[in-house]
């Protein structure tokens, strides 16, 4: 077996062991939440102290973050990304990107519909209009799709960068972004740390998924 068939399998492995982690911390934080478990101990707790961090300065960064992965910004960009896949005729992209982002809205929209959680309140921005669930908080949207978007630039296209150091700096960057994401719906007060676990789970669910299932599809196609 050649080095590049090694790093293939490994990176499948890799995925397969995200997706399955994933999975479950997004059943527990499911739990937790209908069942009112450990976690909502543990989001009163983050809730009450995140407001000692509140300042002019911080709560404009956080608001310029967390509006990255708003619907209108992340949907413009992933409908460019896509058109780019299209255009350039990147059937494995399209289906990837296009499967996972919609698949990760489509999930997060229903599980809000059915467990009705209700928002913190005191929020230092407004989360959203009803329409489509957005008045609900579990789990977080922001959170499932900017997990998605990022982790999937990451994988698409850290391959392509040959300099070791813009690579890094790529990844580092990709990982950074979804996580200040998740943190700033937390922070503004719009969302439940377990909201924003939630999110960063079912994303990796989703992307992971797909990325397991076309291996599985293109071995059964053999």
């Amino acid at each position: 077996m050649d080095t590049k068939k090694k790093v293939s399998k490994l990176y499948y492995r890799y995925a397969l062991i995200v997706n399955l982690i994933s999975l479950i911390i997004f059943i527990r934080m499911l739990e937790d939440v209908i069942f009112k478990e450990n976690i909502i101990i543990f989001d009163k707790w983050v809730n009450i102290n995140i407001v000692n961090l509140w300042n002019p300065f911080l709560n404009s960064i956080m608001i310029f973050i967390t509006n990255i992965a708003s619907p209108i910004v992340l949907g413009s960009l992933s409908v460019v990304l896509l058109g780019i896949f299209i255009y350039k005729k990147k059937k494995y992209l399209q289906y990837l990107f296009f499967s996972s982002m919609l698949s990760g809205l489509i999930t997060e929209l229903l599980i809000k519909g059915i467990i009705h959680r209700e928002r913190p309140i005191e929020n230092l921005i407004p989360f959203g209009a009803s329409l489509f669930n957005y008045h609900y908080s579990f789990p977080s949207g922001h959170a499932t799709m900017a997990t998605i978007f990022f982790a999937a630039l990451l994988y698409l296209f850290k391959d392509d960068i040959k300099n070791r150091v813009a690579r890094t700096f790529f990844i580092i960057s990709c990982v950074i972004i979804f996580l200040l994401v998740g943190f700033s719906r937390v922070y503004l007060n719009v969302h439940w740390a377990s909201d924003v676990i939630a999110g960063f789970a079912l994303g990796l669910f989703w992307l992971t998924f797909y990325i397991l299932a076309w291996v599985v599809w293109h071995y059964y196609k053999k």
